[in-house]
């Protein structure tokens, strides 16, 4: 904690020194430009977040000094008191205090100068620079202000003043008009430098410590509640364990506020990612001779600061093969009875606990046979699998690295280049990738991603004697069923749910469980699990329940390969691993003929 604090006063030090380089010289070209309303705004928010930034820390002395600079400041961009060169002359001498100020916080010396004389000397100056003929100046331009209606006819009210008052003194003894006093500061200024000073930058790597710390102190409540629990079924009388089941409970909304405020805080637009697709969209259309537009929705759309980092490449691998080889040219659109302007649409939204980011094209479509053929031709599949292989099993092969190459592209539609990219990526943000396509009517690219990647909602489950957990966002519901409710249809188990008939599929058969104990209860469980557009349903021997688990990477795993997403601790202490249903609907899929009903 202490190098933390460390840290953060460093980062004060080294941007409180910057702030005051920055406006030191703005003074001095100030006292010889006269009244500059850009300049004063810029030095009044410089020592607005110097103040801002001192009071968080309890550097109270530069609180203080920087306080009443910011208010002469002020006074002075509204015409409230007149530059002089007695008001520079302490506010510089200010500068030069803060920045001693400062250095003695950098060296660690604890010494404390006196500023008492210098807060009374600012005080003063203040008003003395106020003589009572300004004032009663000020008071008749603030009526002026009053009752004009725009800024506009202010400023000609107090130039026409002016020149009025320089008839009246005809004859005496010429003096330097005053220059006249500026309209008060718009709405939007006002709104902007409070803008700026209740934002604080930190460091990215703080706040992963701090989601760090957040995760583990979500593990310690899991156990505190688990080992709560027992303790009250066991003894429910005893007033101690009544005290620690209220304080566990109370732990527990705290750790969630907690969890989704560090969240929060890592959230960021992803217009940040997708402000740079228009120009490469045209670019790339206009070099390519193809008149493409592109259509973005959903840009205020937060997503995890991690996703902002590492989404970029896989949408512009989609995007730019999109306009490369899926978009066709105006004459072959029109020929096909399309507008002869393609369309790329670029959107996201949050659906549940995911976040969804869509490329959709209205181009030629993924050919399935093409895409057979071409993997049978460099070995990747054999002519057996090419023939039992679904559409939708085929339509994954193009995210096999043997895929991407130039001349598989140019040959499949341009489905192909860096869509290993596209899996790799998106397997590290523990999300998946599904593709949706009509042959001359478009493809869609669907991108799922968690909300946050750190800390996440999961179903308990056992299978055999092995524990498992299952992200709660891939699961549509959880059921209770009868064994003789299972039906064979050609070789597939179904169960019909409100008239809808689903595939299921045994979690034990999938997982290779080989210690499974003998389930002869006449009933299991079920988890109707949606990936993407695909439903399909799961059984698993018990449902423990629903538990807040962090996310723990294992090393040398790769999510899409074995289906784990990473491992946990559980409330009692089990370690389970976290199962993608993503990569296992894949696998359930391949060899299946038929898709999700």
């Amino acid at each position: 904690m202490a190098d933390e604090m460390e840290e953060i006063i460093d980062e004060f030090v080294t941007e409180a020194s910057e702030t005051l380089e920055r406006i030191d010289p703005m003074f001095v070209e100030l006292e010889a430009k006269g009244y500059d309303k850009e300049m004063l705004n810029e030095i009044f928010r410089g020592m607005h977040t110097l103040k801002g930034a001192a009071g968080f820390l309890g550097f109270q002395p530069i609180v203080d000094v920087a306080h009443r600079c910011e208010s002469i400041m002020k006074k002075v961009r509204d015409a409230e008191i007149a530059l002089s060169r007695e008001l520079m002359d302490v506010i510089l001498k200010s500068v030069d205090t803060l920045r001693l100020l400062i250095f003695h916080i950098k060296l660690k010396d604890s010494i404390e100068e006196d500023i008492s004389p210098l807060l009374t000397e600012l005080d003063e100056a203040s008003e003395k620079a106020q003589p009572e003929k300004e004032k009663t100046e000020v008071k008749e331009q603030v009526e002026v202000k009053a009752e004009a209606e725009t800024e506009t006819e202010v400023k000609e009210q107090v130039e026409v003043r002016v020149e009025v008052e320089q008839e009246d003194k005809a004859g005496k003894k010429e003096e330097k008009p005053s220059p006249p006093p500026p309209p008060s500061p718009s709405v939007e200024e006002m709104a902007k430098e409070r803008e700026v000073v209740s934002h604080l930058r930190v460091d990215v790597s703080r706040i992963d410590k701090v989601m760090d710390l957040a995760g583990e102190i979500v593990l310690a409540r899991n156990r505190l509640l688990n080992l709560a629990t027992k303790l009250d079924i066991n003894y429910s009388d005893d007033p101690y364990v009544e005290g620690l089941v209220e304080t566990t409970g109370f732990l527990d909304r705290v750790t969630s506020d907690l969890q989704l405020a560090v969240m929060k805080i890592r959230m960021q637009p992803i217009q940040k990612v997708f402000g740079k697709f228009p120009r490469m969209v045209r670019d790339m259309s206009r070099a390519l001779g193809k008149d493409i537009d592109l259509e973005m929705f959903g840009e205020d759309t937060e997503v995890d600061k991690t996703v902002i980092e590492n989404i970029g490449d896989p949408l512009v691998h989609i995007i730019r093969n999109s306009i490369d080889h899926a978009v066709e040219f105006s004459d072959e659109r029109e020929l096909k009875g399309k507008p002869r302007k393609g369309r790329i649409i670029l959107s996201a939204y949050q659906r549940g606990t995911q976040i969804v980011i869509e490329v959709s094209d209205d181009g030629k479509g993924i050919d399935v046979n093409a895409v057979k053929k071409k993997a049978f031709a460099k070995g990747l599949i054999s002519e057996e699998e090419s023939q039992k292989m679904s559409d939708d099993a085929a339509i994954n092969l193009i995210f096999l690295p043997g895929f991407s190459t130039k001349e598989v592209s140019t040959e499949l539609s341009g489905r192909g280049v860096g869509m290993d990219v596209v899996k790799t990526n998106v397997g590290k943000l523990n999300g998946y990738v599904e593709v949706i396509t009509k042959k001359d009517v478009g493809t869609t690219f669907k991108i799922s991603l968690p909300l946050t990647l750190a800390i996440l909602q999961a179903m308990m489950v056992r299978v055999g004697s092995e524990f498992y957990a299952v992200p709660q966002s891939m699961i549509e519901e959880t059921l209770r069923i009868r064994k003789s409710d299972v039906k064979d249809i050609t070789g597939q188990k179904v169960l019909t749910i409100r008239g809808r008939v689903i595939p299921m599929f045994d979690m034990a058969d999938v997982l290779s469980v080989q210690n499974r104990k003998n389930e002869s209860k006449d009933h299991t469980y079920v988890l109707v699990a949606i990936v993407g557009d695909r439903r399909f349903c799961i059984a698993v021997d018990e449902l423990l329940g629903q538990e807040e688990i962090v996310i723990k990477t294992i090393n040398g795993i790769e999510s899409e390969e074995c289906g784990i997403l990473g491992a946990t601790i559980t409330g009692d202490g089990r370690v389970v691993l976290i199962l993608d249903l993503a990569v296992f609907s894949r696998s359930i899929f391949s060899n299946k003929t038929a898709s999700s009903v």
